[in-house]
């Protein structure tokens, strides 16, 4: 096992819209171990959640309430966003829907946006760091599933 294919894993996992989505399939092409692989792009990925619900209110109150551009700006857009999503983050739901909503193997639905979204909603941190942690347990294992059948199907088709 080469460190620079784990640092490569890690970057990819950390990497905002790529996330496991990128790091999955590229590692398992570069070290063929699937559970390492499942391992480091789980962990990787969900760790940008935790800084990023605890550091955005402090960047909001640090650098965009210093500006008053900046300020206005900001302020337009969340409140647009947080007063026409109110009934959404009522709902009981909420943090279920956040994980499923992570869970979405696509770009951009994963634990970057997932952090975003229950900071601009207001939701409960330690619940959405859970929700965004099993949303992404999710997709990284659906991930891993299609990218094990499909290295399979190819692998059966060549033979």
């Amino acid at each position: 096992m080469d460190i620079w294919s784990i640092v490569l894993i890690v970057l990819l996992s950390l990497t905002p819209g790529l996330e496991a989505r990128a790091s999955i399939p590229v590692g398992y092409c570069i070290l063929g171990e699937p559970l390492t692989v499942f391992i480091l792009s789980y962990i990787a990925s969900s760790i940008p959640s935790i800084p990023l619900l605890y550091l955005l209110g402090f960047l909001e109150e640090n650098i965009v309430n210093r500006n008053s551009l900046l300020k206005k700006m900001y302020s337009w857009s969340v409140s647009r966003v947080r007063n026409g999503l109110e009934r959404v983050r009522r709902s009981r739901y909420i943090y279920l829907a956040l994980s499923l909503y992570v869970a979405i193997p696509l770009p951009l639905t994963g634990v970057w946006t997932g952090s975003l979204i229950a900071y601009l909603l207001g939701l409960d941190k330690e619940k959405s760091i859970i929700a965004i942690f099993l949303g992404n347990l999710l997709a990284v294992t659906m991930i891993t599933l299609a990218v094990l059948g499909v290295i399979s199907i190819a692998y059966i088709a060549s033979s």
